[in-house]
This record gives structure tokens, sequence and C-alpha cells, in this order.
């Protein structure tokens, strides 16, 4: 990843309530030892991809760690016998049934874009250790930004034609495919990705990402999200989004596009994806396009059941992918990830900023976009098409 360069250095950041900080303490200290270990015998890009492939699984860390801390300080005789009880009967539960109470069910934190800005993790060496060590999957992955001035084949672009995202303007930025992960959000929730650096001064205060609900409802994935600058997906949050001036970012097929990664194929639900488009009729914004080549093919997946569970995932919004990575494990096989960046789709400055606009609009601009995905991708992916459903 290209080093963080000194952009929205006036932004302002979340600061995550205490129980938030004390549970994601254990893996900002285990990340930062593993990048310290790792790093120097070559193999930190590979543990990298383990730890972020099986995000969900990142609730384990602090288990462990403090599994480990007591079975240290038992071995060493320096506590009593009754500590491990001790311990779990005056704080582990107490603070367990705080932090879900507290923070997972009252906390609405991913509803607010107040200082909802990616945070750059420079602030003390275990934050910048530990971001080097979560954020080299994108090495791991070789994952480029590539603009539509050289990812098109035409010989006939003029100086109009290079790529520009000026920050005073104002976007919504659609991300294809879902893929099991949707890795390709890391280029625009990430200072000094090459997307930071292809288009400076959009990440940080200027743009911001949308999650589904379920991603804020899991511990420390929830954290994980919200020092990134993620707020919830909701129609409401996205639009008070657009009315601070910002842009945003999504992956619009969501939890059903990732039940049809299959490597090989690129498929995407967008026929009745409509809400984005609607956003940015509503606020002027412009739509651009964005596909990461090579997102489906960083898992091996199976359709048994798929019928099942797509019906699980419609009626309770549980996505249920079969897959695994490399040598059966969440590490990604060792795929490139070009992350495409289609041209800008400028749109009608709305007569009242905000509000709903007509269906025929809407319908409009929907096909123009499709239409632009698809010959974002034609253009640079030739050894498959691309399914819209």
């Amino acid at each position: 990843m290209s080093q963080q360069h000194e952009n929205n250095t006036s932004c302002s950041y979340r600061s995550l309530p205490w129980a938030s900080e004390l549970i994601w303490f254990p893996v900002a200290v285990t990340t930062a030892c593993l990048h310290y270990v790792t790093s120097p015998l070559g193999f930190e890009l590979v543990m990298s991809g383990l730890v972020v492939g099986g995000f969900f699984g990142l609730i384990l860390i602090p288990i462990l760690f403090g599994v480990g801390i007591v079975y240290l300080l038992e071995y060493t005789q320096l506590l009593p016998s009754n500590f491990v009880w001790m311990v779990a009967q005056w704080f582990i539960i107490p603070f367990s049934i705080y932090y879900v109470v507290f923070i997972l069910i009252f906390n609405q934190q991913h509803l607010s874009v107040k200082d909802a800005n990616c945070c750059p993790n420079n602030r003390n060496i275990l934050e910048r250790a530990s971001a080097k060590f979560l954020y080299s999957h994108q090495d791991y992955l070789q994952m480029t930004c590539v603009p539509w001035s050289s990812s098109e084949s035409d010989d006939n672009n003029n100086d109009n034609d290079v790529a520009k995202l000026p920050p005073h303007k104002q976007y919504v930025i659609a991300v294809h495919p879902h893929g099991i992960h949707c890795t390709p959000l890391g280029l625009f929730s990430t200072v000094g990705s090459s997307f930071d650096v292809q288009f400076p001064g959009l990440v940080g205060c200027k743009l911001t990402g949308l999650a589904a609900t379920i991603i804020f409802k899991i511990p420390l994935v929830r954290e994980m999200f919200l020092n990134m600058g993620y707020v919830d997906a909701s129609r409401t949050v996205a639009s008070k989004v657009l009315e601070e001036g910002r842009s945003l970012f999504v992956c619009t097929g969501g939890e059903e596009e990732s039940m049809y990664t299959t490597p090989g194929k690129d498929t995407v639900v967008l026929k009745r994806r409509k809400g984005f488009v609607r956003l940015a009729l509503s606020y002027g914004a412009d739509l651009v396009p964005v596909f990461g080549v090579g997102n489906n093919d960083l898992y091996t997946t199976y359709s048994f059941l798929l019928g099942p569970r797509l019906w699980i995932q419609k009626n309770f919004g549980i996505a249920l992918p079969l897959f695994h990575g490399r040598w059966g494990t969440p590490i990604p096989h060792k795929r490139q990830v070009r992350v495409l960046i289609g041209k800008p789709i400028s749109t009608p400055r709305p007569k009242v900023i905000g509000a709903k606009p007509d269906d025929d609009l809407v319908d409009e601009y929907h096909t123009k976009y499709i239409n632009a995905l698809i010959e974002l991708h034609s253009k640079n992916v030739k050894d498959r098409i691309l399914e819209i459903r």
C-alpha cells in the first residue's frame, strides 16, 4: 500500500465508547505484534489475508488474548488459583452484558455522520503497526486502482478525458461485485491507497462508506468499520451524508450479490437496485461505476442448497455463502484485483435539494448506469461477460 500522505489534516475522527476501545485493544496489540514478527520473515501479506479474510472471527482474538494472559499469570504463580473465576464473576460477565446492551443494541454511532471519516491510524506506534498489518492485504491482492483514462483502449482520449474526481463535487460511487467480501471497498476507506493517491482529497473528510446494519451488530467488526468511517446503509443515513456535502460509496448488490459469487463468472444484482440512483438524483451527485476485476475469484464457492440459502437471505437478511480460500482457510486465493473506476455520469441539479426525483428520471439514469457498467466491464474484461440480475 502506498505511504499515507498528509491530506485531510483538518479532519476530526470518531471517538469510540470506552467499551469498544477496550474490546479492540487486544486486536490492536495482536495485529501490531504480527506486523513486527511476520514482516521481517516475509509472510505478513499471507497472515494479513488470513485475519482480514476471516474478519467475522475477530471476536476470537480478545478471548484468546485474555486466556493467554490468565494462563501466563497462573503458570508463573503470580495469581491465586481461583483468579479465573474471580475475573469472570467481577469483570468479564458484567462487561459482556454491558457491551451487548449498551454498544450492540443501544449505541447509534453508526447512524450518525458526525466525524464519520476514515481514520489515518497514525496516532501512536501501536495503531500504526496494527494498520500496516491489516491493510497489507491490499498488497497481497496487488489491489490497484485503474481510472477510466488508463482503462480505456481508446487512442482518441484528449485532456478532457483525463481521470479526475474533484473533491469539491459530490459522487455516489457504486462498487461491484460484492464477492464473498467486498474487497475493493478498502481502496475508498484507506488513507494512502492507490485510489487516494490517484484522486487526492476524497478519502477521509469527503468520502463516507455505507455498510449493512448487521455489520454494526457484530463485535469487533463493528469497531473496525466505525474506525474506517462507515455508516449505516439506510436511505435516511445516506441522505445525511449527501446533505453534509460529502460523497459516498456503497456495494449496491449487498448480501444477495455475495450469494452469486462464482470464480470465473461476474454476476451483479442491479436490475431492481435503484436506491443509489435515486440518491444521486436527489442531491445532484455524479454516479461513478466501479468494478473489481478478480474479486469473484478470491474464494472457491459452492452452489449446494443455493435456493434455500437465497430464501434465508431474502427473508432474514442473513447471507450464508459456502466458500473457502487457500488450503481450506479464509486466506484469499492469490489473485490480482484491479479496481476499474468508470467515468462519472453527471446528473441534473434538482430544483429542491433532497427532493424525491421523478420515477421516469430514475429509470433513465438507472439504464444509463447499467450501460456504462457493461461498457466498463466489456472494455477491460475479455475472458467473461457480465451477467446482470
